[in-house]
């Protein structure tokens, strides 16, 4: 028997949001039922790109047109996932969201709260998980391949400077704002966070030095990091360091895991 394919919608037409939509398109277990974003030249594209879907410039006009839908996928800035998840958990939408879930920790439970209250799930976008280098340590570890974890390094030296945060000398919409970007860990560096909770369990005894190198002209926030902590699993060191102060362009993403049967440099 042929299922019926699942039908969402899209929040949020920016760059997210139209590969979202691109991959629904491609999938034939897929329907996407309507797109939904306050700027009208992104809804024309949405249109343009979409001819067959509905689009609304009002997100509560999306939830109140009794569509037959099935999982909203959230594609706009970081600061309105927690309040747009919750909408559409009470109105019975599986949610797929990108990351981060939320800005604070009391948001982040209370959308896993409201998705328990209705039954629904949850997802946010943590793609790297399904990397074949990510597999290939995920699965390493569950084999206790490596032995006893001893220490564990992530290094992300990326770039980005004003033509990311102030494109043609304007400032950007949300990006390096705090209250709706939130800083580089939540939109930049959230994906390396993830494998390190996901491959190591929970971390502690966190401490942490933060500097504002090249931005403070025009950055709420920090663009360097260095975080040390404990992994609670197996008692191992870890230090992540991070930097969006790198020069003209992206130099390293590496994770590092040494344990009493092998080491090894991602």
């Amino acid at each position: 028997m042929n299922q019926s394919p699942i039908r969402f919608a899209v929040l949020g037409y920016g760059h997210i949001g139209r590969r979202h939509a691109e991959m629904l398109r491609r999938n034939a277990e897929a329907q996407l039922i309507a797109v939904c974003d306050l700027d009208p030249q992104a809804l024309a594209v949405a249109q343009a790109e979409n001819p067959d879907t509905l689009c609304f410039s009002d997100f509560s006009q999306l939830l109140s047109a009794a569509l037959a839908l099935d999982v909203l996928c959230i594609c706009t800035p970081n600061g309105y996932h927690a309040e747009q998840s919750i909408a559409a958990l009470r109105a019975g939408l599986h949610v797929v969201c990108e990351k981060p879930m939320a800005l604070r920790r009391a948001d982040c439970e209370a959308i896993i709260f409201e998705a328990l209250q209705h039954s629904r799930q949850v997802f946010c976008v943590m793609q790297n998980r399904y990397s074949p280098p990510a597999q290939w340590l995920k699965k390493l570890i569950d084999e206790n391949r490596l032995g006893k974890i001893l220490m564990v390094e992530i290094n992300c030296y990326w770039n980005r400077d004003e033509r990311y945060y102030r494109p043609n000398n304007q400032p950007h919409a949300w990006k390096g704002t705090k209250n709706l970007d939130g800083g580089t860990l939540f939109t930049q560096f959230s994906h390396f966070i993830d494998m390190l909770y996901w491959l190591f369990g929970d971390i502690e005894q966190i401490s942490a030095r933060f500097a504002n190198h090249t931005h403070a002209d025009y950055l709420p926030f920090e663009d360097s990091g260095t975080v040390l902590f404990s992994l609670s699993r197996s008692g191992a060191q870890g230090v992540l360091t991070y930097s969006t102060a790198v020069f003209e362009r992206n130099m390293e993403s590496s994770l590092s895991v040494i344990g009493t049967e092998g080491a090894l440099k991602i």
